[in-house]
């Protein structure tokens, strides 16, 4: 066999090595200079966060809702493509939101268009992620703020594009409905992301809208 002599030179370099030439062992932790394992060389541990996108939205919009219609997209909506599919995506989301009566407000988490993480209590006449009721001091110019978090399984390596609807769920939904992002069907009210809808003397208020995905090694 043709053996490749190891040298140590005088600068403290080796040559010679070969791949496997190090016995298990020899390079530890201690070994390593900081930094020298990284991207596809760096084993993250479980809980570790791989990657943070937010979505940010600060203009307002006023929607007109119809009795069993659409309930309103939040301007704000934020994609994600995970790394592996054993991941898990944390999805955060805080919202200013008004609306157009002192009724109740649902609001759903879609994934690419699917609702997810509705409440498993199907029996009830609405059913959603959260739900707000609107203050028994109403007034059109005194916006609400709707808060919650996620922790929603990564599913596969594709982009996920993850978006929030709300509406008023005052009246009867059908069973086909009642777990859809819909409005109730006596709700005939303004929904308003972003801001007040109307303004009491110099009285207006404006809010932003920010929903955050961090994939997390499962």
């Amino acid at each position: 066999d043709n053996l490749m002599p190891v040298t140590i030179n005088g600068s403290g370099s080796i040559a010679g090595l070969s791949v496997g030439g190090l016995g298990a062992g020899v390079v530890n932790t201690a070994t390593l200079a900081n930094g020298a394992a990284s991207g596809s060389k760096l084993t993250m541990p479980s809980g570790s966060v791989i990657q943070t996108v937010q979505g940010f939205a600060g203009n307002k919009t006023v929607t007109n809702t119809t009795a069993n219609g659409d309930a309103v997209e939040c301007p704000a909506s934020v994609s994600i493509t995970p790394t592996s599919a054993s991941n898990k995506i944390l999805i955060q989301f805080h919202a200013s939101f008004i609306h157009g009566n002192a009724n109740d407000v649902g609001f759903w988490l879609l994934r690419n268009g699917t609702v997810i993480g509705n409440s498993q209590r199907t029996t009830e006449n609405n059913v959603c992620f959260s739900v707000a009721s609107m203050p028994t001091d109403y007034d059109d110019w005194k916006p609400q703020t709707i808060s919650f978090n996620f922790l929603d399984d990564a599913q596969n390596t594709s982009a996920h594009t993850y978006t929030v609807r709300g509406g008023g769920i005052q009246g009867s939904k059908s069973n086909a409905n009642k777990a859809l992002p819909k409005v109730g069907a006596s709700n005939n009210e303004e929904m308003v992301w972003g801001g007040s809808i109307a303004t009491s003397g110099n009285e207006s208020n404006a809010g932003n809208m920010v929903i955050i995905a961090q994939e997390i090694v499962g």
